[in-house]
């Protein structure tokens, strides 16, 4: 107990505050979102509950039941499943409606609970976060709702781990106390951050491990590529493609950073080999587990990440068009691009620094929107004035920018390929969300403590001052509306 109560007096308070605050937030939003109402929620809990009920995963495609029976009892009789996207409705809560439920539940054998075979549209995710879920489930007692609640607080635990994971990584860049607390603070505090650690979804998973993987990689550089630093960053980047099949974005940006910190080092060849060898050995250790876990299931996890769709119809011109255009006017020599009118202010504006809650149907306002994107052009400008400004410091610290930018990058290519190869296809989903963007949520809080760090003492403090505050309001008001929507 000395040992524990030592360790958390070593926590910086900045850090401890934030992680209470984020410890708080997180539980608002998993009491605010009615259950299974997050993105494709009933499907993640349907895949935890299989793993933990029979130990095989669901299949994608085919199933007499995506659901177990309690799970299929809840979402028909407490009306779960009609409330999706309709804000017109409200769940069934009334003590009889309850009360029936639990009796079915009570009449359910172990074999029924969380049996559902599929099919499950998310069962060709890789399974690691689900068999972490899994093991919640299997720990908790009581019935469905209690199992579904604390599946929830593992989620939120998991915004705890993104939170210190970008505090160790700000403390990499910056050598002052203040940017590094408002770089944690945008994850602690950003609304869509929040929202996906009170529901069971993948997504806030993916950003604990990208954010320990930008660390790690940094930390690389800094201290030099052993045999020991190399493979706990290559355990981070297996980490986040085990978790979700968009993790194999971070695939080149490890390769980058092991490139980096072994040039910024001017490692020897033997480093070098052996270093290549550790990330090679954690990498197959990584594929074999993977195969075990999903060779009796058939699953494909990465079928639909790795190929180029229409290969037929894949036009490399016309996908650099496409990503013009998502962020930029279009130019008179480009075609107009496919799908429908998607771009930079869905994508960031309204849905990953504002947020869309619930199941995508639970909007902030126009006016909020709209003065969202003033304040991040405003930042951006700031951003780019104090780059230009201190260039000197920023090419002096050129592994930092390349570790981070190339991951930034990769991960943003992919999503826009990912997209292009869906609207090639025919389809009218852009397949690109706000959430998906989380792994990188580190990278933009990086961005505000840059901001902060390149700014006189005073002026930065009130800086700062004003962009937590916001954050806060943000998200205080965001957990409000969420309530109205399922309570009120």
């Amino acid at each position: 107990m000395r040992r524990i109560s030592a360790l958390i007096h070593e926590i910086p308070r900045p850090l401890a505050l934030l992680l209470a605050v984020a410890a708080v937030m997180s539980i608002a939003w998993n009491v605010s979102t009615a259950p299974l109402q997050g993105p494709d929620e009933i499907e993640h809990v349907a895949y935890s509950a299989r793993l933990a009920e029979t130990g095989t995963i669901p299949s994608a495609t085919q199933g007499n039941s995506p659901y177990g029976a309690d799970e299929a009892g809840a979402i028909s009789s407490l009306q779960l499943g009609p409330l999706l996207q309709n804000p017109l409705a409200r769940p069934v809560w009334s003590d009889s409606a309850v009360q029936q439920f639990s009796r079915f539940e009570d009449s359910l054998t172990s074999a029924q609970r969380g049996a559902g075979s599929g099919a499950n549209g998310i069962a060709k995710n890789p399974p690691l976060y689900y068999a972490a879920q899994a093991v919640v489930w299997k720990v908790t007692p009581g019935g469905f709702f209690d199992r579904v609640f604390l599946m929830r607080l593992f989620s939120g635990l998991l915004l705890l781990a993104t939170v210190t994971f970008t505090w160790l990584l700000a403390g990499e860049v910056f050598r002052r106390r203040l940017p590094q607390t408002v770089a944690t603070s945008f994850v602690a505090l950003l609304p869509m951050a929040g929202f996906l650690s009170g529901i069971v979804n993948p997504d806030i998973a993916s950003a604990a491990a990208w954010t320990a993987f930008l660390w790690l990689a940094l930390r690389m550089v800094r201290l030099g590529p052993t045999p020991g630093r190399t493979a706990l960053t290559s355990l981070a980047a297996v980490t986040a493609v085990l978790l979700h099949g968009r993790g194999l974005a971070i695939v080149p940006a490890l390769i980058v950073a092991l490139a980096t910190a072994w040039i910024a080092n001017r490692s020897s060849l033997r480093a070098l080999l052996t270093g290549a060898a550790s990330a090679a050995a954690v990498a197959l250790t990584g594929a074999v587990t993977y195969g075990m876990v999903t060779a009796a299931s058939g699953s494909s996890a990465y079928g639909g990440e790795v190929n180029l769709g229409n290969a037929a119809a894949f036009n490399l011109r016309q996908l650099f068009s496409s990503i013009w255009q998502f962020y930029l006017p279009k130019l008179p020599s480009m075609e107009p691009r496919l799908g429908p009118g998607y771009g930079f202010r869905q994508l960031f504006i309204e849905q990953f620094f504002g947020g869309i809650f619930g199941s995508n149907e639970v909007y902030l306002s126009v006016t909020t929107y709209d003065l969202i994107q003033v304040i991040v052009g405003g930042l951006a400008i700031a951003f780019y004035t104090i780059i230009v400004l201190n260039w000197r410091t920023v090419a002096g610290r050129w592994p930092v920018a390349v570790i981070v930018g190339s991951t930034t990058v990769g991960l943003l290519l992919f999503l826009h390929l990912s997209s292009y190869r869906a609207l090639l296809g025919g389809g009218s989903d852009p397949l690109i969300t706000g959430r998906y963007l989380l792994p990188i949520v580190a990278v933009f809080g990086l961005c505000l403590g840059a901001i902060v760090a390149g700014l006189p003492k005073r002026p930065a403090g009130a800086v700062a001052g004003v962009l937590i505050g916001a954050l806060f309001t943000l998200s205080v008001a965001a957990i409000g509306l969420s309530l109205e929507r399922f309570y009120a």
